[in-house]
């Protein structure tokens, strides 16, 4: 799930031509802790989701939606032709992975709403 998030937050970044410490610095944070964000190696608030699509002047569905994926995806299937086995089984695990950092990222929110 954090891996999702994180690759893309980095392809947001990368798209806006941004490093690491330029994002790292408007978010007040080391590189390092921005790093593990994009790696997914730590966990993600939904205060943090909203920050980083702040400075990356993107809507927070931008980075927690995977519609353009999808949409590559099937192109890719129709270019090669049928999708093997393997890419249906990942791409489906995909899907399940977005859906749950969704589930998680709702109920952050709820948190935060009743708080």
């Amino acid at each position: 799930m954090n891996e999702i998030l994180g690759a893309r937050i980095r392809f947001l970044r990368e798209s806006k031509g941004l490093t690491q410490e330029q994002v790292a610095e408007k978010m007040n944070c080391t590189r390092q802790k921005y790093a593990r964000i994009e790696k997914g190696l730590i966990d993600i608030s939904y205060a943090s989701i909203v920050t980083i699509s702040e400075i990356l002047e993107v809507q927070v569905e931008d980075i927690t939606s995977l519609v353009n994926n999808i949409n590559q995806k099937q192109l890719i299937c129709r270019r090669n032709g049928d999708c093997i086995r393997e890419d249906k089984f990942a791409y489906i695990m995909e899907m399940i992975d977005t859906f749950y950092a969704h589930r998680k990222l709702y109920n952050s929110v709820r948190q935060v709403n009743v708080e």
